[in-house]
């Protein structure tokens, strides 16, 4: 059953998607900050970032049948719940397993609150052509994704427990949120459609096409920005620079930023070619952060924060969109399922990264991570073209 649009209610959870996210990226200017107070390695903090993607997965496999059981007012209420309790136990911490258990936690939050705010949003859509709402929930994620660690950094230098305000105000936040979910109204949930399959993708070879470049692409983007969310402190290190947690967060935030201006410009071109801009963006950024490493110049990872982020917004603003018209032939097990693969982007780059520079050294790290990223790219473009897609007509 569709209920009825309602601006108010779409705000509600419109917040619980921002600080879902933001509770995702609030840690990623704190990691160099563990790493000096716990006297741990790079590899073990790459372990916390990793932590968190598994609680994302864990749910993405075993949880999605929560929104079709219970609906979607419910499941954004368990997630918030998860988020406040992972900040809470984040914040006390006292080594690197805890915090790892805490960001599992926040992690089965985050995909909660993903695909179930993201289902909730297009039912509360308020606005003129509907089939924008997929695009705009990409646009507001990004806005939490962009205001996490830039919080977290700002937070962090201001106060004494730089370790425990952070998580403890965007908790306090949460919790506010939460008891407005309260005047969410949602309709009565299907008991019937709650079992999901844990793998679905479309029926049609294009649409099955389609869906795989969508998530490699978004495979990439979840990489590349995720490389910084877990190392930008250890790339910081390498240049000379005065590294402060809020140096840290704000060039995370950056990428966020423009990747945010890329979606909202993404109107002006058409859904592949938007895609093509994605992959040569994320490709570049790639190359000029391993520019950064090896010439220790700050003009190269200045200018590979900008291409990453135009490469991340014009990759996955057209990616959730086709995966959103894909959901409306299927079912909702597709969007898990897209989630499910792109997701791997965060964990096992993240992993090799996090190895490579304890064995190696950075330099190394980012250079095999791009080559990673050159060939998955060179595969997204060679699908391209054999995809059956109407070019006649721009996004809007």
């Amino acid at each position: 059953m569709q209920d009825s649009p309602s601006f108010a209610q779409y705000m509600i959870l419109a917040l619980c998607l921002v600080l879902g996210a933001i509770s995702t990226a609030l840690a990623s200017p704190l990691y160099a900050l563990y790493v000096s107070a716990w006297q741990i390695s790079t590899s073990e903090i790459g372990y916390a970032f990793i932590a968190y993607m598994l609680g994302v997965v864990f749910t993405l496999l075993f949880l999605n049948g929560w929104i079709g059981r219970y609906g979607y007012k419910r499941t954004v209420v368990r997630g918030l719940i998860a988020s406040i309790l992972g900040l809470v136990f984040s914040a006390f911490s006292a080594d690197i397993w805890q915090l790892c258990a805490a960001r599992f936690l926040i992690g089965i939050s985050s995909g909660l609150l993903c695909t179930a705010t993201v289902i909730g949003l297009a039912h509360k859509y308020p606005f003129s052509k509907p089939h924008q709402a997929g695009k705009l929930s990409s646009l507001i994620t990004v806005v939490g994704f962009g205001l996490g660690p830039i919080l977290g950094g700002v937070l962090a230098d201001q106060f004494a427990a730089p370790l425990i305000t952070p998580y403890l105000v965007i908790a306090s936040l949460s919790l506010l949120v939460l008891i407005a979910c309260y005047f969410v109204q949602a309709p009565l949930p299907n008991h019937n459609s709650g079992k999901i399959s844990l793998w679905s993708t479309p029926v049609l070879q294009d649409d099955r096409r389609l869906f795989w470049v969508c998530a490699v692409i978004s495979a990439c983007c979840f990489a590349a920005f995720s490389l910084y969310a877990a190392l930008a402190g250890t790339f910081l290190k390498e240049l000379p620079l005065k590294s402060s947690a809020t140096l840290t967060g704000s060039a995370i935030s950056l990428i966020l930023l423009v990747s945010f201006l890329a979606q909202l410009s993404s109107k002006f071109w058409r859904e592949i070619t938007c895609l093509k801009l994605g992959g040569i963006g994320l490709s570049l950024g790639c190359l000029c952060l391993f520019l950064a490493q090896a010439t220790h110049q700050f003009s190269f990872l200045a200018l590979s924060v900008i291409l990453i982020g135009l490469g991340h917004g014009y990759s996955l603003n057209p990616a959730y969109f086709f995966i959103g018209k894909l959901v409306k032939k299927q079912h909702s097990g597709v969007l898990s399922s897209f989630l499910l693969i792109a997701y791997q982007g965060t964990i096992w780059p993240i992993l090799l990264s996090s190895l490579i520079i304890d064995y190696f050294n950075v330099l190394t790290s980012v250079a095999v991570f791009a080559i990673l990223i050159f060939i998955l790219v060179a595969w997204v473009f060679i699908q391209l073209p054999k995809l059956h897609l109407d070019e006649q007509k721009p996004i809007l």
